[in-house]
């Protein structure tokens, strides 16, 4: 499992933290189960729920890698709507923005809980703390 995805409770770490994202889940018209994050544009997909959660851990954790790598994290969630609060010396406090922004802000969304049925939950993640 993706280091980044925890189940259960949340030790914070330190570089650490906890976030908690709304991901839906959906099928197409050919049957193939989506599970989407709206707050970071991600997208998972396989033949059943399962494979398709898999996927989606993968590319969690292969954007927060390659955007840790690049040093590009902090951008790409701003340009997403993100806010950052705290300080250097206090662990931030990461705020996605809300879904009625984001479904506003981003027309893919919208189509998505237009088209199809959809089941939404929350998931905890872990982020790098952005210093």
């Amino acid at each position: 499992m993706s280091q980044y995805i925890f189940q259960g409770d949340f030790t914070s770490t330190a570089g650490f933290v906890k976030v908690n994202l709304l991901l839906i889940h959906f099928k197409d018209e050919n049957n193939i189960h989506f599970i989407y994050s709206p707050h970071l544009d991600l997208t998972g997909y396989g033949m059943n729920l399962e494979e398709a959660k898999t996927s989606f851990e993968i590319v969690f954790e292969d954007f927060v890698d390659y955007t840790l790598h690049k040093k590009t994290l902090g951008k790409v969630l701003s340009e997403l709507g993100w806010e950052f609060k705290g300080s250097a010396n206090n662990p931030k406090k990461v705020i996605a923005p809300s879904i009625t922004q984001v479904i506003k802000d981003n027309k893919h969304v919208s189509d998505i809980f237009d088209k199809y049925p959809v089941n939404t939950y929350h998931q905890a993640v872990g982020l790098p703390a952005l210093t």
